[in-house]
C-alpha cells in the first residue's frame, strides 16, 4: 500500500529555543556593531516587553529570528522567520522580510520598511499562532 505521508514545509528539525534575553541580547550586540540590525533587536524586546516569553519559542540562525508557537511539539514545525539585513534571503535595504513556513506550503513573506518591524511581527504573530501582545 503506497504511503499516505504529506509533505511538509515547516521546520523538519527539533526546535532548540534560546531565552528570549540571551536573543535579544546578542541582537544588542549586533546592533552596536551597526545600526541596521536595529529592528531585529527591538523586535525580539517586544516579545519580553509583551510578556509573551512562554507563549513564543525563539531562536537565531546566523542572524535570523525563528519563531514558533509554543509549547514545542515534534518537528516539523511552522516557523515564523524575521530575516536580518545579513541574511541569505536578506531584505531590500532599509526593510525586513517577515516570512511564514507553514506545514501546508501555503506561505507568507512580506517585506516593508523596518519602522514597521514590530508591528509586522506581531500581525504574523497574531495570524499565525493567535499570540497578541499584553
Amino acid at each position: 500500500m503506497p504511503s499516505c505521508d504529506m509533505r511538509t514545509r515547516g521546520y523538519p528539525h527539533t526546535f532548540k529555543a534560546r531565552p528570549w534575553g540571551e536573543i535579544a541580547s546578542f541582537l544588542d550586540e549586533m546592533t552596536a556593531k551597526s545600526d541596521a540590525f536595529s529592528h531585529m533587536s527591538a523586535v525580539a524586546h517586544s516579545v519580553i516587553d509583551c510578556r509573551r516569553t512562554h507563549d513564543l519559542a525563539g531562536t537565531t540562525s546566523m542572524h535570523d529570528i525563528v519563531v514558533t508557537s509554543t509549547p514545542l511539539g515534534e518537528p516539523p514545525h511552522e516557523i515564523v522567520i524575521v530575516r536580518s539585513p545579513s541574511s541569505v534571503r536578506r531584505p531590500s535595504t532599509g526593510h525586513v522580510a517577515i516570512e511564514h513556513q507553514s506545514l501546508t506550503g501555503h506561505d507568507d513573506s512580506i517585506e516593508r520598511p523596518t519602522s514597521e518591524a514590530v508591528p509586522l511581527f506581531w500581525r504574523f504573530m497574531i495570524e499565525k499562532f493567535g499570540v497578541a501582545p499584553h
